[in-house]
């Protein structure tokens, strides 16, 4: 089997760091996978200069891996574009990777999963990504993978042709998805603001490579492959990211049984609305707390 590298990005937490490394170090596969870390530069304040400087003497440590390559950024160039540069830099040197960033904790499968996913579809030219994470929802007992066309980014793998499709460019994207009058699709039936997320990118309110990604890979028709069980658990949603959900996804189970499997690379109805179930429960109770929360301040008085 063709081991793909794996590509872990890292800012300012130590203890998130750690635990995503030697989670990776559990799987089988990880004393064959070369890895590249890229550490991003500090803010200019001693917490994060602090920060960083753990996070770089922990990675400079490991020796987990067949290989460890870092690249230590000189200065804070941000989420996005250290991905994104990253990865350009990456697909100069291999035709496909597995992408991880400092929160998304990988199950002891994981690499399996992920290098026979990415070996299985790496000529099916209608397959995005990879994906390593699922929601707890429960699919029908007879799948066990299936195809969708929204992207995670929890957790990935791609191909250098298929990266090749990232436009960075979020107006020209939202041009073209607002032309072909594709809005309610991209919004997954209105059950996520999806649109909205790029025109933050665009109005330079957020600097989401991930809605870019989303865009360029949906505008191209692609699929994206997706267990059924996840093999990620994030524990980011504490607070200390870049981006903040409050949903727990640190208490997922892991899927123990690593088996990607050919399938037909077309989208499949059934585990879509399955998905699209839970995004309007999670909608139902984003309004439900925001509609409680004015109550508690108009109403009330309180704060929060």
């Amino acid at each position: 089997m063709k081991v793909s590298p794996i590509v872990l990005f890292v800012y300012n937490r130590p203890n998130h760091t750690q635990k995503v490394i030697e989670a990776l170090a559990a799987n089988e596969l990880a004393i064959s996978s070369e890895i590249y870390i890229y550490s991003d530069g500090p803010k200019q304040n001693p917490i994060d200069v602090e920060a960083v400087k753990q996070v770089r003497l922990y990675i400079h440590s490991i020796n987990f891996f067949q290989k460890i390559h870092v690249t230590e950024r000189a200065e804070n160039i941000g989420l996005s574009e250290n991905i994104i540069t990253g990865i350009n830099s990456i697909f100069d040197k291999y035709d496909q990777a597995i992408i991880l960033e400092d929160d998304t904790l990988p199950s002891p499968e994981f690499l399996k999963y992920m290098n026979d996913a990415l070996e299985i579809y790496r000529n099916e030219s209608e397959v995005g990504s990879v994906q390593g994470f699922q929601f707890p929802v429960k699919f029908d007992k007879n799948i066990s993978s299936y195809f969708d066309y929204s992207v995670g980014c929890w957790g990935w793998g791609t191909w250098k042709n298929r990266w090749i499709l990232f436009e960075p460019n979020g107006a020209k994207l939202l041009a073209q998805i607002e032309q072909k009058e594709l809005t309610t699709k991209f919004n997954l039936n209105n059950t996520y603001p999806f649109i909205e997320l790029l025109k933050n990118q665009i109005e330079g309110e957020s600097n989401s490579w991930a809605i870019r990604w989303y865009a360029s890979l949906f505008l191209n028709e692609k699929l994206n492959y997706y267990p059924c069980n996840s093999f990620i658990k994030n524990i980011g949603n504490d607070g200390s990211g870049t981006h903040i959900d409050k949903t727990n996804y640190s208490v997922l189970a892991f899927h123990k049984k690593a088996t990607a499997e050919k399938i037909p690379v077309k989208q499949d109805q059934q585990a879509f609305e399955v998905i699209l179930k839970y995004r309007r429960k999670l909608k139902r109770d984003i309004q439900k707390k925001n509609l409680l929360r004015k109550i508690r301040i108009n109403v009330l008085g309180l704060s929060k």
